[in-house]
Parts: C-alpha cells; structure tokens; sequence
C-alpha cells in the first residue's frame, strides 16, 4: 500500500525485475534477501508498525519500502543520491575489511592511474588493464587486497585509493552501454545495511506524509457532504 502511494505498481515491477537481472553478476537473489532482511529488523525498530496501525500499515509496507530503497536512487524523486547519503554517512563503516578482502577487482580510471602511481610508485608493476573496460585498470591478484593491514584492517594507500574504494558501498557496473553506481548489497555490512536502511526511513516517511494527506483530503470532503 505505502509504496504504491510513491511508485505504480507495475512500474515498480518492472524496474525491480530489469534492476535485478543487471546487477545479478555483484548481487546474487539470496545476497539480496538476506541484505533485506537485515534491513527489516532495523526498520521495523526505527518505524514501528503498531504506531501507524490507524492508518493500515502492516509489516509488509516495511517491505515492501525496503525492495523500493534497494533499486531506486532518491534523486528520481528529489532526494538524495546514493551517492550524498553514503558520502554524509561515514561513520557506518566499521572497518571489518570484508570488501578488501572479498573485492575480486579494483577499478583504476585512466585519469587517475598517473595520480594513484605518483603518491604510489610500487603499484606500477601490480597494475594491469581491466577486463570489462580495457581504456581503464585494475590492481592484480588483489583478493585479498594486498594493500589491507591483516591487524587494523586499515589501507596502506588510503590517502590516494582508488575512486572505487572511496565510493563503497556503491559499485560501478554496466548496464545497457551504460556504466552506473549501485550498492553492494552485502548484508554482513554495516554500511550496506544502513545506506538502504537511511532510504527506506526517507520513503517510508513520505508515504506516510502523503497518505496522511489523502485521508485528512478524504475526510474534509466527506465532512461537506454531509453537512449538505
């Protein structure tokens, strides 16, 4: 119900099924299901069911927002970019170092390869083409990243890391020609985890203004007529 207030149905479908089926290759169905229900259990805490229970919201509302926060950049709407809200949030990571070691590549762009080797001259022998976009590179034999400190879990190059791992937990894929950021949807991270959690709040938060707004509308309305 709350989630066909801020998106048709079909609509929504459509673009969860297109969404998914280009993004199968960093988030497989099962990483997605447990990412949302990991979601759920904070959400659930953050906007209690029982407190909008007047206005019909159930536990698959919840749900049913999260599906929405996990394929949808808030900027479509007027909000903020993935991008804005991971930028803003720096404190959820809690540096478990799961994606430097789990990372299978790391992206380099050409524009900044000479920047990334000038702070960093070791990596030259370490650097090699990348296989999907070959104009680009990426760092070799890399999982685990050989950069990771094993005791902190902290960077050894953090100071001039690749954009790719400034920008995580949004991962660069291509999809139709077209290269985009999505969230690796990893549930066991916390960044993860609450990146799609910071959404779900924000649509749940307008649907809940908008169909507050339908009822006091429908209620005026039915308060006219029967007065006349």
């Amino acid at each position: 119900m709350l989630r066909d207030i801020i998106i048709d149905k079909e609509l929504f479908n459509n673009i969860r099924k297109k969404a998914l089926e280009s993004e199968e290759e960093e988030n497989s169905p099962k990483e997605v299901e447990l990412l949302e229900k990991a979601v759920f259990k904070r959400l659930k805490k953050k906007r209690s069911v029982k407190k909008y229970r007047k206005l019909g919201v159930t536990k698959e509302d919840l749900k049913e927002i999260i599906e929405l926060a996990d394929i949808l950049s808030l900027d479509a709407l007027g909000g903020p970019s993935n991008y804005e809200i991971a930028r803003e949030h720096q404190e959820w990571c809690t540096i478990c170092g799961r994606c430097c070691r789990e990372s299978e590549s790391i992206f380099i762009h050409k524009d900044e390869l000479n920047l990334l080797l000038t702070f960093n001259p070791d990596l030259k022998k370490g650097i090699i083409p990348n296989k999907l976009f070959p104009e680009h590179f990426e760092l070799k034999n890399i999982q685990p990243c050989k950069y990771i400190d094993p005791e902190t879990n902290k960077c050894g190059i953090y100071n001039s890391r690749p954009q790719v791992c400034r920008s995580y937990p949004l991962v660069l894929i291509e999809s139709g020609g077209k290269a985009r950021n999505i969230i690796n949807m990893r549930h066991n991270c916390n960044y993860s985890v609450n990146l799609i959690l910071e959404k779900s709040i924000i649509l749940f938060d307008d649907a809940i203004r908008r169909l507050e707004e339908k009822n006091r509308s429908f209620n005026k309305s039915r308060n006219r007529a029967e007065c006349c």
